[in-house]
């Protein structure tokens, strides 16, 4: 029996872990890099060690060494960092600590994807045809059909994946994205294979026991996407027959057997038609592990532990009810490209979750909470929010709800993106593929209205603060009361009321109800609303029934601005400086990579906005660089 788990992971899924242990009675060890030193995981933890490097939840050395440290006698990887590396599963086993996930053999063979289709070609599972790339392209092949996609063979996640339409872009993007691999799983091999654009993205479910028992709980689907990254999972999924189902669970199981696999893990599956055909097996548990556990109602990080216990697995699984929604909340900023987002989480709350890593009707995974700081280093990923309910129409509208109404105060987020995905047609009618997010322009929620409105309610709560005054004048109360009060907000422009000796007094549309610092109540077109006002340093967010809005208040005097050259290319994020492509003087095109910035875990290209000629350069690489920072200047050609 386990007595104590290191937990080598950090975040959600660390916090994921350390409450099936402690379901099970189990003691944890948690471990921290210098940068999640204050992290809920940590502190959730019986125990906890610190490795040092933000870098070292990948030093299988030093985790091994913790868990020795902290007398754990079994290590649990989570999913990323080392949980599909075979060599760190083999060092556990050789330190004789209980490696909770499969052997380090299964590890192995499904490691390399390329080894992985050639083991399961041979028990017949079916298969697209691939092309391998290991150390780029002389030639491109003349019987490659167009377009592919280009795939990372030690790692996933969306790393170092390129889409290729044409022959000419062939040779760079294998050099980019065999780049990207190298720097995220330490082999620069990629693969490319046939682009089925329209297909769903269909992963199945299993758990194996050392008995020979195999379940296969159904199918998720992840096809909303976007840049090759899962943001929304469901299960079952509206596009899978009874039939279909059953087939691919079959494969599915026929995958585990072929590679004597036991714990949990996925197999992967691009669907076209009726037709399907195998991506990948992912040795380990997945992000978006909670839906499948809502509609079979089990633990699945639980059993799990007890796999690796030694327990054996009912011979047939249980069955499915309902439906189950997942989405993944980022800090990411719309407006900027996505470009990942830190700085403080001042205030995150979502309405109406019933459960934290547990089944409920809406359930919240998250590795974060209110005060929090978001950093630079790791996945932006803030939160994985899941309902669960009889249909998957319920589920949707839930869902939506509850993400519409969340309080985020602090860096941008993909909230928006996600409730308008969950209230598309398309989508609830279940119409479905990995291309749904290209087709669709799914803007922000707030309109042009909204925002206005919620920056008279900002600028209403503002007036409603106490501060002193002279005798028994209302604060604000001018002399001249036709002269209207002037607050502007950089995504509103000016908003003006008027303070009388009656009280405040807004525009004629919006007629005011009472205002309080932290509240606001507007009667618009008959319609009254609440608006909740919640202000802190650089900002101002207003939550109400029409959307959320985010508003930066102007100074009435501001201070002078720092001009920057013409031409500037500024960070977009914090991060380090991976390549600098051009030299002074060079002539650049439209869309030409300028620098290569690394900033949580991706790489990001800072690209020539138009032809011109590059008339400065400061960016160097290796050197750490601030949002903003310029990288290079580039002066304009002009006809």
């Amino acid at each position: 029996m386990i007595s104590r788990v290191l937990v080598a992971n950090r975040g959600e899924i660390a916090r994921r872990v350390i409450r099936a242990c402690d379901t099970l009675g189990i003691e944890t060890v948690a471990v921290f890099s210098h940068a999640d030193a204050g992290s809920r995981h940590v502190a959730e933890a019986g125990a906890a060690v610190g490795l040092g490097d933000v870098k070292a939840y990948t030093d299988a050395g030093k985790l091994v060494a913790a868990a020795r440290a902290a007398g754990a006698d079994a290590v649990h990887p989570g999913y990323g960092f080392l949980s599909e590396d075979a060599g760190f599963a083999r060092a556990v086993v050789e330190a004789g600590l209980t490696w909770i996930g499969p052997s380090p053999e299964a590890i192995a063979a499904m490691g390399d994807k390329i080894e992985a289709k050639a083991l399961m070609a041979e028990a017949g599972v079916p298969l697209l045809p691939t092309v391998t790339f290991a150390g780029g392209v002389e030639e491109p092949p003349a019987d490659l059909v167009y377009p592919l996609l280009l795939k990372a063979s030690a790692g996933g996640g969306g790393r170092g994946m390129r889409v290729v339409r044409s022959a000419d872009e062939l040779a760079e993007a294998v050099e980019s994205a065999g780049r990207e691999a190298a720097a995220a799983f330490g082999d620069g091999t990629v693969f490319a294979e046939p682009l089925l654009e329209h297909a769903r993205h269909i992963e199945v479910q299993i758990l194996a026991d050392t008995h020979g028992t195999v379940w296969a709980l159904g199918e998720r689907e992840c096809s909303i996407q976007r840049r090759h990254q899962k943001v929304l999972e469901e299960a079952p999924s509206p596009g899978v027959t009874p039939d279909l189902r059953r087939a691919l669970a079959d494969a599915a199981v026929n995958a585990a057997r072929a590679i004597g696999y036991t714990g949990a893990g996925t197999v992967e599956f691009l669907l076209a038609g009726d037709q399907f055909h195998f991506l990948e097996m992912n040795t380990r548990i997945q992000v978006e592990h909670p839906v499948t556990e809502a509609v079979y109602g089990v633990d699945l990080v639980r059993l799990q532990i007890e796999i690796a216990e030694g327990a054996a697995l009912p011979g047939l699984p249980p069955s499915p009810v309902g439906h189950a929604i997942e989405v993944r909340l980022y800090a990411e900023d719309p407006a900027d490209g996505w470009t990942p987002q830190s700085g403080r989480l001042h205030r995150f709350e979502v309405p109406g979750v019933e459960a934290e890593f547990a089944q409920g009707g809406l359930r919240l995974d998250s590795g974060v909470v209110s005060g929090d700081e978001i950093g630079t280093f790791y996945d932006p990923m803030l939160a994985k929010v899941i309902a669960y309910a009889p249909t998957r129409e319920a589920a949707a509208r839930r869902l939506a709800t509850a993400l519409a109404g969340a309080k985020l105060h602090g860096p941008a987020t993909n909230r928006d993106l996600l409730v308008r995905v969950l209230r598309h047609p398309e989508f609830l009618q279940g119409q479905t593929d990995t291309g749904f997010l290209t087709r669709h322009d799914l803007g922000p929620l707030a309109d042009p209205e909204t925002v206005r409105f919620s920056a008279l309610a900002a600028a209403l709560a503002q007036a409603a603060r106490p501060r002193k005054t002279l005798g028994d004048l209302p604060p604000g109360w001018r002399n001249v009361v036709s002269q209207p009060h002037r607050v502007s907000f950089a995504e509103a422009g000016e908003v003006t009321y008027l303070h009388t000796r009656d009280g405040l007094r807004s525009s004629p549309e919006a007629v005011l109800v009472s205002a309080a610092p932290d509240q606001v109540v507007l009667e618009i077109a008959g319609v009254r609303r609440v608006f909740a006002v919640a202000s802190y340093d650089d900002a101002v967010y207003v939550d109400s029934s029409l959307g959320s809005v985010r508003l930066t208040p102007l100074p009435r005097l501001p201070e002078p601005v720092v001009q920057t050259p013409p031409g500037s290319l500024p960070a977009p994020m914090p991060g380090t400086v991976l390549r600098v492509e051009v030299g002074v003087g060079d002539t650049v095109k439209p869309g030409q990579t300028v620098v290569v910035l690394e900033a949580m875990k991706m790489e990001h290209r800072i690209t020539a906005p138009a032809e011109g000629v590059v008339a400065e350069l400061t960016a160097v690489a290796g050197r750490q660089v601030d949002a903003g920072t310029p990288l290079a200047v580039i002066k304009e050609v002009t006809q």
